[in-house]
């Protein structure tokens, strides 16, 4: 720890604010530090990563705190990890404020992380399914080869209107219907594909010309009529 600590406490302005230590680290110096994300958190989206990236590229800003732990000698981020990936690229910036924990472990992480989200709706399985670390990953991918092949239909809003989805809780629909139907990613990926051409052929009466232009387009039609996965059709 007291390498990387007297490294910032030389090269940046800051020091203890109650239990942290916040600082203004210059991008150059931000850059040397080897920042990682926390391995509990979930993986960047990529699309809000480069929305923020262009905002930066033209604000020559950081929006709020970057926050770090010391976790087994490495610095990890635990809270902005889009805005910390955003930054690749970018060589122009003001100092970022960043708030670090020197001391930390995933437990201590882990209620920092929970205080400062409490609103911030975040993927159930990352959490539940935290010692299985082949599942997850499997849910990932899946997640995000389902969000590429439908990149028109995702959203970031955490209440995406019809026939739109959020990757985050699709996400958690998809953790609870593996839960509930007792079967494997890959079974219900495929059953997802089924159930999107049966409900090709359902009646459309109710749906506006917008909804269905959209779904006819990207032959997806699994939120047409809801935004939330439904177990008892699959």
């Amino acid at each position: 720890m007291s390498f990387i600590k007297k490294y910032l406490d030389d090269n940046a302005k800051g020091g203890p604010h109650g239990s942290h230590h916040i600082y203004w680290v210059p991008l150059s110096i931000f850059k040397e530090l080897n920042i990682k994300r926390w391995k509990y958190n979930r993986p960047a989206d990529t699309d809000r990563v480069n929305v923020i990236h262009e905002y930066m590229k033209i604000s020559k800003r950081v929006d709020g705190m970057i926050c770090v732990a010391l976790v087994n000698r490495e610095l990890v981020c635990y809270d902005g990890n889009h805005r910390r990936e955003a930054l690749q690229g970018l060589n122009e910036m003001a100092p970022i404020l960043v708030d670090v924990m020197w001391e930390a472990n995933d437990n201590v992480v882990g209620e920092e992380f929970k205080r400062l989200n409490e609103s911030v709706s975040v993927p159930e399985f990352y959490n539940a399914i935290e010692g299985d670390n082949l599942l997850r990953e499997k849910i990932r991918e899946s997640v995000d080869m389902f969000c590429r092949n439908y990149k028109e239909h995702k959203v970031t809003s955490k209440n995406p209107h019809r026939p739109h989805f959020n990757r985050d809780v699709f996400c958690n629909d998809i953790y609870r219907i593996m839960n509930e139907l007792n079967i494997s990613i890959d079974e219900l990926m495929r059953r997802l594909m089924v159930l999107t051409q049966t409900l090709m052929n359902r009646d459309k009466t109710g749906l506006s010309e917008k909804i269905v232009s959209k779904c006819q387009k990207s032959g997806l039609w699994l939120f047409a009529w809801s935004s939330k996965l439904n177990s008892s059709e699959l």
